[in-house]
């Protein structure tokens, strides 16, 4: 039997709400590829899905992000260190990723014009 492999899943905060979705992921998604080894650059595969944040009043989202083709070298630390951060500029902005998920993490987007209620 094959054995399966496990991706791993990393929160991402700091990314603004100020553009459209499909905007935010593209840029997002140069980030990450402009992070990655050249090695990493041809077999990478991630999932990337983006929520509001429950912080800020709207102004930042959420990312979670699964490399499916396995956690790349530039985020190798916090696997190591499940609590740790990493930090990379993305425009204007600074994005942190992590595992630990403290605090509240939406996984979902609401619908438009409706609050975010923790029920």
């Amino acid at each position: 039997m094959a054995t399966v492999r496990k991706s791993t899943v990393f929160r991402v905060t700091g990314l603004s709400a100020g553009q459209p979705d499909d905007a935010t992921i593209a840029l997002f998604e140069r980030t990450i590829y402009d992070s990655l080894s050249e090695e990493e650059r041809l077999s990478n595969s991630s999932v990337v899905g983006l929520a509001p944040s429950c912080y800020e009043d709207g102004r930042t989202r959420v990312a979670l992000v699964e490399f499916k083709s396995g956690v790349p070298h530039f985020l190798s630390e916090l696997i190591v260190n499940p609590l740790g951060e990493w930090q990379v500029e993305m425009e204007d902005t600074d994005i942190t990723f992590d595992r630990h998920f403290f605090g509240f993490t939406q996984l979902y987007a609401t619908p438009p014009g409706h609050a975010i209620i923790a029920e």
